[in-house]
């Protein structure tokens, strides 16, 4: 497991949030970013983190375009991706669930549920 996680998300305002709880929590993380889905996918390609916090709307895929293309890649098959949407609607979330989300989370999300979730993947 490396010390890298991903986030793929457009909203400045998003990535900032993350990467001060993270560091709270884990001082040692290291967050890449990536604010379109091509870009994300090749950050994950050449850096291998331990963890992707992806965003379902991107200016250019959808989380669910990114999901798919990460798992189809072996180099990126087995890395963890939770969703991170305002994306609320069931059936959106078990679609992306079941296309290999590892978890999916609704923002605004408590922080605490937040680090529930990924710690696990952190160590």
């Amino acid at each position: 497991m490396t010390g890298v996680v991903l986030c793929i998300d457009d909203d400045q305002d998003n990535i900032f949030l993350l990467q001060r709880v993270l560091k709270r929590k884990h001082p040692d993380i290291e967050l890449h970013t990536a604010m379109t889905g091509g870009h994300g996918v090749t950050t994950a390609i050449d850096n291998q983190p331990a963890l992707i916090l992806l965003d379902n709307r991107l200016p250019d895929s959808s989380g669910e375009q990114v999901l798919r293309q990460l798992a189809a890649n072996p180099a990126t098959a087995a890395i963890p991706v939770i969703i991170l949407s305002g994306d609320s609607d069931p059936a959106i979330i078990d679609r992306l669930l079941a296309a290999g989300a590892a978890n999916f989370l609704v923002k605004p999300f408590d922080i605490h549920r937040f680090l529930a979730i990924v710690d696990p993947y952190l160590g």
